[in-house]
């Protein structure tokens, strides 16, 4: 089977898996318990002081990539969260603009992550190197972070400035698609 073909396969397979146990788990209702793969972090609470405590675990762990957890809302730096899926055509085509993001501003100012509810490690690696991703990406199979933010759709990009709120109202989504759309958010937030 073709590669694509394979991955097409195994990301709606894990995607409908993941999304099936985190029904499951959402039928618990009032479970305190954390859901499995995530830290620090209560889905039901809305303060923002939750938000730079969520933490998912790392997939791609070479090079300048993180081991172990990534805190998804660090404080004092501008955050851009991508919640992706390797099978997601549009996802694919706005690679080259985040690894253009990830070019033009340091790590220090701006915090870039990606996110899915993938949970085939291999496939999620397959793509990362694929598509040359150069920034820390994670797995939300039980959908925390997801959930969190809302993020029902592939792609879904949320962008918050240095104080962790939303850099475009109320609201953290962004629809933006392209480097400079992405880039006439980010530079003011950058700047300020």
């Amino acid at each position: 089977m073709p590669s694509r073909t394979r991955r097409s396969v195994l990301a709606a397979i894990s995607t409908g898996l993941a999304l099936s146990l985190a029904g499951c788990a959402g039928q618990l209702g009032s479970s305190t318990n954390t859901p499995q793969g995530a830290t620090n972090t209560s889905v039901e609470n809305d303060d923002t002081d939750t938000d730079s405590q969520l933490a998912l675990p790392s997939v791609v762990t070479h090079d300048e990539f993180p081991d172990g957890d990534v805190v998804l809302k660090p404080d004092g730096k501008v955050v851009v969260l991508n919640f992706f899926t390797t099978w997601c055509r549009p996802c694919q085509e706005e690679m080259p603009a985040f690894r253009k993001l990830r070019a033009e501003y340091d790590t220090e100012t701006l915090h870039l992550v990606s996110i899915t509810p993938e949970v085939d490690e291999a496939l999620i690696k397959e793509f990362w190197n694929e598509y040359d991703g150069t920034w820390p990406v994670v797995k939300d199979p039980g959908l925390v972070a997801t959930d969190r933010w809302n993020a029902n759709s592939y792609p879904t990009n949320l962008v918050f400035d240095t104080d962790g709120t939303p850099a475009t109202g109320e609201n953290p989504e962004v629809r933006a698609r392209t480097f400079d759309q992405f880039n006439s958010i980010i530079a003011p937030l950058v700047e300020s």
